[in-house]
């Protein structure tokens, strides 16, 4: 059983859906044996004329690989991660007052590098909506995630549920100690990092590299391959874009038992 991505056709040639598996035949064979009752269902099972596939050697890249060719495709009968427009981000910086701050806005891609996004979200209403979750799991203050505006205190602080960091009566250490735990539950726990796993073949080995937070990409090698520093691991890879959906594979697979051997570049 080797991972890989399939991709189902209709006459036209046209890919109408595209599928991750850890063993793809026997997969295929239960999309057929599913007994469809949705008139939607029974019409995506009808219109599948031709069945290619690519082996991708181990989950982890399956999964990359299948999130970007169904932003690429947007096939008809993906409804998942279709989207492919991440523009805007969550952003943060420490005040002059030694706050940290969450905040969100367009992503511009010249900016430098101290305003690149800690995560990338397909718009302000969802960056929103992700900030007010942080806040209530992690008792942040909604003034300083951008979230109320005003000079003063902050909403929650009025109904007491905020400890009082919009107003200086909460130290900046015990409130920056609840802003990096809620970073910490959506970032990595490494800035630059390569995963090394296996490949589709013996004598192949897949790499996987995250530089800054962000995702660039994975490619195969020889096993023979070696490395001095990342910018080589960054000539033995295929670019690819970097999104939420992305960020969260990995980081389900960083927490996961996987066997990948990990580099860390600090």
């Amino acid at each position: 059983m080797v991972p890989g991505v399939y991709y189902f056709h209709n006459e036209a040639g046209e890919v109408i859906y595209v599928g991750k598996s850890i063993n793809i035949k026997k997969r295929i064979i239960q999309h057929f044996n599913i007994d469809y009752k949705s008139r939607k269902s029974l019409d995506f099972k009808n219109s599948i004329a031709d069945i290619t596939y690519e082996l991708m050697g181990n989950e982890l890249v399956a999964l990359l690989f299948e999130s970007s060719e169904i932003k690429r495709m947007k096939p008809q009968y993906n409804r998942q991660q279709r989207r492919s427009v991440f523009n805007t981000g969550i952003f943060v910086y420490e005040d002059s007052n030694g706050y940290k701050r969450l905040s969100y806005g367009t992503i511009n891609k010249a900016d430098n590098e101290s305003l690149t996004p800690i995560i990338a979200l397909s718009n302000h209403f969802k960056a929103k909506g992700f900030l007010f979750h942080k806040v209530a799991k992690y008792n942040l203050c909604q003034k300083l995630c951008d979230l109320y505006k005003t000079n003063g205190a902050c909403f929650d602080y009025q109904v007491h549920q905020c400890n009082g960091a919009c107003i200086g009566k909460e130290a900046p250490e015990e409130y920056n100690k609840r802003v990096d735990e809620a970073i910490d539950s959506f970032t990595y726990e490494h800035n630059s990092f390569v995963l090394i796993g296996k490949g589709r073949e013996p004598g192949e080995k897949s790499v996987v590299v995250v530089e800054h937070g962000t995702y660039l990409g994975f490619g195969f090698v020889d096993e023979t391959f070696t490395a001095h520093n990342l910018n080589d691991f960054k000539g033995a890879i295929q670019r690819y874009n970097d999104n939420k959906d992305i960020q969260q594979i990995i980081r389900n697979h960083m927490r996961s038992k996987h066997k990948d051997k990990v580099i860390i570049f600090e």
